[in-house]
């Protein structure tokens, strides 16, 4: 079921995983850099030389939302549809919105593999009229001694969105800032920042749709689904 990444000539890592968790304002506008099977992938350059940005933008049908947090639980599948990651499992939560996860990619040669220590914060627009979440990625380094096969990203934040645009199809929005760490050409980098985001999205469009993953139901969030329950029937006794 898994793709393997060896045989795969890049780099670099997602993450896995949607407006309020945003990146840092960043310098400059995004740049379009590459648009074709309805996966849009922008690239932004902060003040600081070191950071890049990504932007990786989709739309598709999606009738069941809970399919979503279905597959983002299923830490064992991350590599099916996050590019470059290798492994992904969860350290701790602080509940079901707040956890901590670890993640591994796996490199070409002669570049070292990576490791990201991150915080996963899911959060519901309150405006019931948005029907948007967001997965917000924070950079978590000090959670967990580092491990000397694997070179640490320095920074590294992001984001993961959905929201509803029309009935049964969604918008998932990719985004992630980070600094590799190490040594990456910077031609290999910028093939690497705009691959990542676009066979993550094109895998993730696929994968959800795994029957797996359908009629599930979560109850600390609010969205569409075959799986969520109906709501109760009041029921007239009789005296």
């Amino acid at each position: 079921m898994q793709t393997s990444l060896r045989a795969i000539p890049y780099l670099v890592l997602l993450a896995a995983l949607l407006t309020a968790g945003r990146l840092p304002a960043q310098a400059g506008a995004w740049q379009l850099v590459s648009d074709r099977n309805g996966i849009q992938v922008y690239m932004q350059h902060g003040d600081r030389t070191a950071l890049k940005t990504f932007r990786g933008v989709t739309r598709f049908p999606l009738d069941d939302e809970y399919a979503m947090v279905a597959l983002l639980n299923d830490y064992q599948a991350y590599p099916d549809w996050l590019h470059f990651v290798d492994s992904a499992w969860e350290l701790g939560r602080s509940n079901e919105q707040v956890r901590q996860l670890h993640f591994t990619t796996l490199l070409p040669w002669p570049l070292a593999d990576r490791e990201a220590v991150l915080q996963t914060r899911v959060i519901q627009a309150s405006d019931p009229t948005s029907e948007e979440v967001v997965v917000d990625l924070s950079n978590r380094p000090t959670l967990l001694p580092p491990n000397p096969e694997y070179v640490r990203f320095p920074h590294m934040e992001g984001m993961l969105r959905f929201r509803r645009v029309a009935p049964g199809e969604v918008e998932v929005v990719y985004q992630l800032e980070l600094n590799p760490g190490g040594y990456i050409p910077a031609w290999l980098a910028n093939i690497l920042l705009r691959d990542a985001p676009y066979f993550t999205l094109e895998r993730l469009r696929r994968v959800v749709h795994r029957a797996e993953y359908q009629g599930h139901y979560y109850d600390w969030l609010d969205l569409r689904g075959p799986g969520r329950p109906e709501p109760a029937k009041n029921v007239t006794k009789n005296p």
